[in-house]
């Protein structure tokens, strides 16, 4: 757990553990600092794994979304032509 440690004169004095309460600075171990975000991780490289599940996503969504409607469009237009009355003039 993170201890409160505040500055008095050049020394740090622990204070008790760490709550929003503190008015100095959290002292934590290296395995509670490994463990907590930080902005470099979240703006880190991600791994290749997840690069390319978002480019095939990417590409292949607005594909399959253009052929499904375009299907539907076969469709909708084939039954469209059956039911106008075709007239013959003589």
């Amino acid at each position: 757990m993170a201890v409160c440690v505040e500055l008095s004169g050049s020394a740090l004095t622990a204070v008790g553990e760490y709550s929003e309460a503190c008015q100095g600075y959290a002292l934590m171990t290296a395995q509670e600092f490994a463990s907590t975000p930080t902005l470099a991780a979240l703006f880190a490289m991600p791994d290749p794994a997840t690069i390319q599940s978002t480019f095939v996503a990417g590409l292949s969504l607005p594909i399959i979304l253009w052929l499904a409607a375009w299907g539907f469009g076969v469709v909708v237009n084939f039954i469209n032509s059956r039911s106008d009355d075709v007239t013959y003039e003589e």
